[in-house]
């Protein structure tokens, strides 16, 4: 009845509604001490008031966080009831979301984990999807839970067994779980002793499936794959192999820069940028697939878009990072300028949306590897060197090859430049300073 009463004056909040879903909140939180079937109840209304979809989910989360909701929550996971566990779990699993107090709360409970770890041994059905969603949050939201996570032998070993298990939704959960972790590098050490690649991700991508929840689980595996070896794994046994997967992560960037979910999941830029930066700094052959799965075009987004925020600097520096990888390639270095990164890194260099300065130092030196040929083909044509030098003697043909190869992405053509007979020094300097050049045409 309280919470039809909060739920008839939602809308816009007012003070009286909030004074009076702050009462309800308050007493649901004492209610659940107070029995199975009140419990039940109690938490099943926490959880309404703290998903994201209730107007002050935000401000409902922080009172249940200053009056001890999450301790009382994880004390009804000890419960014999199925019903009062599963409210316990969805509960939890929302007030981690997007929450690193919560989180935090969540693990240093005495005996949560442990609790999480009982409800995902077999035979608990559906409730084990529930209570590896609660660790999935932890570690996705506060990255300094992932130690306290992989410190519990019987939740890691839970999360194996769930991997590779027939229960779609909770290997689904599981393996995301476990891409979590992997960006912890402390927690990275323990899942690779533990040899989480080999018994299980490996294991993961052999499975046979189809459809977008199956597609995001082999591409959360391939990521964690990634951040455990930074490796892309073979995978000749799957549709379209490694490079198929590494499509699907980069649709899964243009997700999240949407803002959109994919497969029922809201990925964070940062986390599919980690993977992604983690393969291209380790070889140009990853960053060359990455570029064949049409990376380009995204990362650069990220810098156009780029908004301080929540691990908005660790997400400029990844992509940072990517560019730079690519840039050691002339194909990838044309497509770089052709879409606009040019303009983008001089951007993210002055610093004029408050970018870290160690981003700005770093967008400078990109800068300069994608126009060091510009400056190249300008000397080789300076009058200083005489109408003699090796540079003047070609032909127009080569002239032209060489031309495009310094200057791929911008809007003089090649053939302007031969029937305009322009100094290349002006072209030079025009591609520099021009405001619409480095959009491409």
């Amino acid at each position: 009845e309280s919470l039809e009463r909060a739920e008839r004056a939602r809308g816009a909040p007012n003070m009286a509604t909030i004074t009076m879903v702050q009462e309800i909140i308050s007493s649901r939180i004492a209610q659940l001490d107070e029995g199975s079937e009140r419990s039940v109840r109690a938490a099943r209304e926490l959880f309404e008031f703290a998903h994201t979809s209730h107007d002050t989910s935000e401000q409902n989360k922080e009172q249940m966080n200053r009056e001890n909701a999450v301790p009382a929550l994880c004390r009804v996971l000890r419960s014999t009831s199925a019903e009062a566990q599963y409210e316990a779990c969805s509960a939890l699993s929302e007030l981690a979301f997007r929450n690193e107090r919560n989180c935090m709360d969540i693990v240093h409970t005495p005996g949560a984990l442990e609790s999480l770890a009982s409800i995902l041994r077999p035979g608990h059905g559906s409730l084990q999807e529930d209570a590896c969603l609660v660790v999935n949050n932890c570690a996705a939201f506060c990255e300094a839970t992932a130690m306290h996570i992989v410190r519990c032998p019987e939740l890691l070993q839970s999360l194996k067994s769930l991997s590779v298990g027939q229960n779609k939704g909770s290997r689904n959960v599981a393996v995301g779980a476990i891409n979590c972790l992997s960006r912890s590098q402390e927690a990275a050490e323990v899942l690779r002793k533990d040899r989480f690649v080999e018994d299980t991700l490996m294991t993961v991508l052999n499975l046979e499936g189809s459809g977008e929840k199956h597609e995001a689980c082999h591409a959360r595996a391939t990521m964690a794959i990634a951040n455990l070896t930074a490796t892309v794994p073979a995978l000749d046994g799957c549709p379209g192999g490694s490079q198929a997967v590494l499509s699907t992560i980069v649709k899964i960037l243009g997700f999240a820069l949407d803002g959109k979910k994919w497969a029922g999941i809201f990925f964070a830029p940062y986390s599919v940028l980690y993977p992604m930066g983690n393969l291209a700094r380790a070889s140009e052959e990853n960053a060359d697939m990455l570029a064949k799965a049409k990376a380009i075009p995204k990362v650069v987004r990220v810098l156009k878009e780029w908004k301080d925020g929540r691990l908005a600097a660790r997400s400029l520096t990844l992509a940072l990072d990517i560019i730079m990888a690519l840039t050691s390639m002339p194909d990838h270095q044309q497509e770089l300028r052709a879409v606009g990164a040019v303009k983008t890194l001089r951007l993210v260099a002055s610093r004029a949306r408050g970018e870290p300065r160690e981003c700005a130092e770093l967008a400078e030196r990109v800068l300069e590897r994608l126009l060091e040929r510009h400056l190249a083909l300008s000397m080789g044509q300076h009058e200083r060197l005489g109408r003699d030098s090796y540079m003047s003697m070609v032909d127009d043909y080569v002239m032209g090859v060489i031309m495009e190869y310094a200057l791929g992405g911008s809007v003089c053509s090649v053939e302007d430049l031969h029937q305009k007979r322009a100094p290349l020094a002006e072209v030079s300097e025009l591609h520099e300073f021009h405001p619409d050049l480095d959009d491409g045409g």
